[in-house]
C-alpha cells in the first residue's frame, strides 16, 4: 500500500473513481462457498439459482459491495478500445528508455515512468482478473490514460460485465483462475437469507 502514501496516485486514483476499489482489502477464499455460486450459476439467463430462488446480481449489487461509480462513459474490461497511439509509440513517449513490449504485444506496467499511470493500469488489470497483472495491453493503455483527464467511467457496468464473463466460463470449465471471490463472497453474505 506504498502508493497510498502518494498524493499524485491517490488523487489520480480517486479522481477517476477507482480509490476505493484499489483500498480493498484482501479476503480469504473460501473455495467451497465459491465452489458452491459457481455451481448455482445459471450461464444462459445469469442469474444464481439457490434454494429454489433466482438470485440476480444486480449492478446495484456492485454499487454497493465495492462502492465503484455508476455513472460515465461506458468501459468495456473484455473488448477494446479504439484510437490512440500503437503500442510501440505509448512505449517511446511513456516508459523507460529501453522498454521492448512482451511477446504478445503488451506494456510491461512496472516500465511506465509515472507511478499514477502505473497504478491506475494496474487498478484496471486487477478489475478485470487479468492473469497477468505486470501486463497491459493497448486498450487498458488508453483507459488509463483517459483516467488521468476529466473523464469519469461506469466501472460497475464494467465488473459486472466481466464478473459475469468469468462466472459464465468458469461453469463451463474454460477457465481455472476465477477472481472475483471477494465482491461474490460479500454478495452471498448480503443477499442470501440462510448465509
Amino acid at each position: 500500500m506504498v502508493a497510498l502514501n502518494d498524493p499524485g496516485i491517490v488523487e489520480a486514483l480517486r479522481d477517476c473513481g477507482l480509490l476505493k476499489y484499489f483500498m480493498l482489502f484482501r479476503m480469504r477464499q473460501q473455495l467451497e462457498l465459491l465452489q458452491f455460486l459457481v455451481h448455482s450459476w445459471d450461464p444462459t439467463d445469469q442469474p444464481f439459482h439457490i434454494g429454489g430462488k433466482v438470485l440476480p446480481i444486480l449492478i446495484d449489487d456492485v454499487y454497493f459491495l465495492i462502492v465503484l461509480l455508476r455513472h460515465g462513459a461506458p468501459i468495456s474490461l473484455s473488448g477494446f478500445a479504439h484510437g490512440g497511439e500503437s503500442v510501440r509509440d505509448n512505449i517511446q513517449r511513456l516508459c523507460r528508455p529501453g522498454t521492448q513490449p512482451s511477446k504478445d504485444g503488451k506494456i510491461n506496467i512496472k516500465d511506465i515512468r509515472d507511478l499514477p499511470l502505473r497504478t491506475i493500469l494496474f487498478t484496471i488489470a486487477k478489475l478485470k482478473s487479468s492473469l497477468t497483472l505486470h501486463l497491459a495491453n493497448i486498450s487498458y493503455m488508453l483507459f488509463a490514460l483517459e483516467c488521468l483527464e476529466p473523464t469519469t467511467f461506469n466501472w460497475c457496468e464494467a465488473v459486472l460485465s466481466s464478473m459475469k464473463e468469468q462466472l459464465t466460463k468458469e461453469k463451463s470449465g474454460k477457465m481455472k483462475n476465477f477472481s472475483y471471490g471477494l465482491i461474490l463472497i460479500s454478495f452471498t453474505l448480503e443477499r442470501i437469507p440462510l448465509m
